[in-house]
C-alpha cells in the first residue's frame, strides 16, 4: 500500500457508518454515498483495495476522455452540417486514440454492432491491463498537455491535473 493503514481513518477522510447512512438519507450524494451499506461493518474495520480502486478510477477517466472527444466530434459535425461543409468524422476521437497509442499501449475505439450487424451508435474500446495503465498514468498527462486536438481546452488543465494526481 502507498499509504499507512491509518491514512483513510484520520481526519478529514474519516467517516463513520452513521455518517454514511445520514448522507444517503439526505439524498445529496455527498462523499458518493448513494445507497445504504449492505453490511453494518464499522468503516475503521475495512481495508481499502488501492489497486482495484486505482484501476476503476482509470477506467472512469478513460471513459470521460472518450466521451469528451465524441462530444467535440458531434458538436463539430452539427456546425459543419449547418454550414454545408465537408467534415472528417471522428477527428477528435481518432486523435485521442493516437495520443494514447503514442504512450506505448495498443488502444482502439470502435462502434458496437447490433445483432443484425448494423452500428448501434455506442462505442467500446480496448480494455487496458496493469502495465498498460501504469504507462498511461505516467505518460498520458504530458501527451495531453502537448496536443490541442483531443480534449476540450477549457477543461484540459483540470483533466491533466487529475491524471497526474493518480501517479
Amino acid at each position: 500500500m502507498s499509504k499507512p493503514d491509518t491514512h483513510y481513518h484520520s481526519e478529514p477522510l474519516r467517516l463513520t457508518l452513521a455518517q454514511v447512512k445520514q448522507y444517503v438519507e439526505n439524498g445529496k450524494k455527498e462523499f458518493c454515498c448513494i445507497n445504504p451499506p449492505l453490511l453494518n461493518i464499522p468503516l475503521d474495520h475495512i481495508v481499502l483495495d488501492e489497486l482495484h480502486l486505482l484501476l476503476r478510477i482509470t477506467d472512469v477517466l478513460m471513459d470521460n476522455l472518450i466521451e469528451d472527444a465524441m462530444e467535440r466530434d458531434d458538436k463539430e459535425h452539427i456546425q459543419m452540417t449547418q454550414r454545408r461543409e465537408k467534415l472528417e468524422r471522428g477527428k477528435h476521437l481518432r486523435k485521442l486514440a493516437e495520443t494514447i497509442n503514442s504512450c506505448g499501449v495498443t488502444f482502439n475505439v470502435w462502434e458496437k454492432k447490433n445483432a443484425d450487424g448494423k452500428g448501434s451508435g455506442t462505442v467500446d474500446w480496448t480494455s487496458l491491463m496493469g502495465d498498460e495503465k501504469r504507462k498511461l498514468l505516467k505518460l498520458l498527462p504530458d501527451k495531453l498537455a502537448e496536443q490541442t486536438d483531443g480534449i476540450h481546452q477549457d477543461t484540459a488543465s483540470t483533466v491533466i491535473k487529475i491524471w497526474r494526481v493518480l501517479l
